[in-house]
C-alpha cells in the first residue's frame, strides 16, 4: 500500500495529483461533518466536468482514481490525513511539507521553555509567538524557503529569467528576496538592486521583477509558507515551545513588515508604499490596528501629504478609508464585545 501511495501522490504538479487532492479534501470534509448525508464521494460525482463529459468512459476513469484515493485515505493515519488536507496543496506536496515541518519542529524544541520557568501569563495564554524577523531568520537558517521551491506549487515561481530569449537571467537568493520585499522597498528599486551587476538597462528587468513577485510572493511562496508554518505551529512536539509568527504568509504576500500595514492593505489602501510608511509610523507610535482608522483620520490631509508624501490618488484612498465605518465582523473577530 505504501508503494501505491507513492505512485499516486508523488507524481506532483499534474492534473491527476490535483484531482486526488480534491478527492482527499472531500473525504476529509465528509469525515468531519456530523451525520453527513449521502456517499462520501458524491461531491466528486457531482462535479460539472463529470456531468458534462461527452464520453462516459472519462467519468469512469476519474472515479476509478477517486476510489483508489479513497483506499489510500482509509489506510492513512487520521491525524496525518487531516494535516495533509489542511494545506490546500497536492497530497504529495502536503506530505513533503509535513516532513519539513517535522524537521523544523524538532529544531524549535531546542528553544522550549522549561516547565518550571513558565509564569502565570505564559501558562494561561500558551507559549509565546516569535516576531516576524525572528521567524524569517529561523526559516532562512534551515533552508525552509529554498525547500518550498522544490514543491510543484512553488517551483519556477521565483526566477528573473527572460522566457523569450533566455539571455537574461538574474540569480537572487529567495531568502534575501523575501527580506527585500517585506522591507517595503518599492518595486522599481528592487528591480535595480536585484539586477545590479547584470544588465540594469535591460528593458525587461522591471517586467520580470513584477511578474516574479506576483507569482512567488503574491501566491506560491505565501501559500506554501503559510501551510508550512501552520503545520509547524500545530505539531505535537511543540509543548511548551515558542511558535513561529503565524501571520508570516500575509507579510510575504503583501510585502510589508507591520500588522498595521496589513490592516491598511486589506481595508482598501492600494499603495504598498503608503501602507508601509503609515504602518511603520503607527507601530513606532504604539497604535494598534483597531485604533488605526481614528489615528490616521486625526492627521488630516495636510499630515498625510507632509509625513507620507501622499499623492492625489493615495489621498483619495485614505479619505475613503477613514470615512468608511469599521467592519463590525472584524471587530468581533478581534474578540471585542
Amino acid at each position: 500500500m505504501q508503494n501505491s501511495l507513492d505512485g499516486l501522490f508523488y507524481v506532483m504538479g499534474t492534473v491527476a495529483a490535483d484531482f486526488a487532492a480534491f478527492v482527499w479534501l472531500a473525504l476529509q470534509a465528509h469525515a468531519e461533518t456530523l451525520h453527513a448525508p449521502g456517499d462520501r464521494l458524491d461531491a466528486v460525482r457531482s462535479l460539472l466536468a463529470m456531468e458534462q463529459a461527452g464520453d462516459p468512459s472519462l467519468p469512469a476513469r476519474w472515479m476509478a482514481l477517486a476510489e483508489k484515493t479513497t483506499v489510500v485515505y482509509d489506510v492513512t493515519d487520521p491525524v496525518a490525513a487531516r494535516r495533509w488536507a489542511s494545506t490546500g496543496t497536492s497530497i504529495g506536496s502536503a506530505r513533503y511539507l509535513d516532513h519539513l515541518a517535522q524537521r523544523l519542529a524538532e529544531q524549535l524544541v531546542t528553544h522550549a521553555i522549561p516547565e518550571d520557568t513558565l509564569d502565570e501569563i505564559s501558562a494561561f495564554f500558551g507559549p509565546p509567538e516569535w516576531p516576524l524577523e525572528q521567524t524569517l531568520d529561523f526559516l532562512a537558517t534551515h533552508d525552509a524557503f529554498k525547500s518550498l521551491l522544490l514543491t510543484p506549487e512553488a517551483a519556477q515561481s521565483w526566477k528573473l529569467t527572460s522566457q523569450h530569449t533566455g539571455a537574461f537571467n538574474i540569480d537572487v537568493p529567495i531568502d534575501d528576496a523575501i527580506r527585500d520585499w517585506i522591507s517595503g522597498t518599492p518595486i522599481p528599486e528592487l528591480a535595480r538592486t536585484w539586477a545590479a551587476g547584470s544588465i540594469p538597462s535591460h528593458p525587461q528587468v522591471l517586467e520580470l521583477t513584477v511578474q516574479s513577485i506576483k507569482q512567488a510572493f503574491g501566491h506560491a511562496i505565501s501559500w506554501t509558507a503559510g501551510a508550512l508554518i501552520n503545520l509547524v505551529n500545530t505539531h505535537s512536539l511543540l509543548t511548551p515551545t515558542p511558535r513561529l509568527f503565524a501571520q508570516t504568509a500575509w507579510h510575504i504576500r503583501h510585502g510589508v513588515d507591520t500588522e498595521q500595514a496589513i490592516t491598511l492593505l486589506t481595508s482598501g489602501i492600494t499603495s504598498r508604499r503608503l501602507a508601509h510608511q503609515i504602518g511603520r509610523a503607527a507601530a513606532e507610535a504604539g497604535i494598534a490596528s483597531g485604533e488605526l482608522r481614528t489615528w490616521v483620520a486625526n492627521q488630516q490631509i495636510d499630515g498625510w501629504t507632509i509625513a507620507y508624501k501622499a499623492n492625489t490618488y493615495e489621498v483619495e484612498d485614505l479619505l475613503d478609508y477613514v470615512s468608511r465605518p469599521a467592519n463590525p465582523l472584524n471587530e468581533l473577530l478581534r474578540g471585542r464585545p
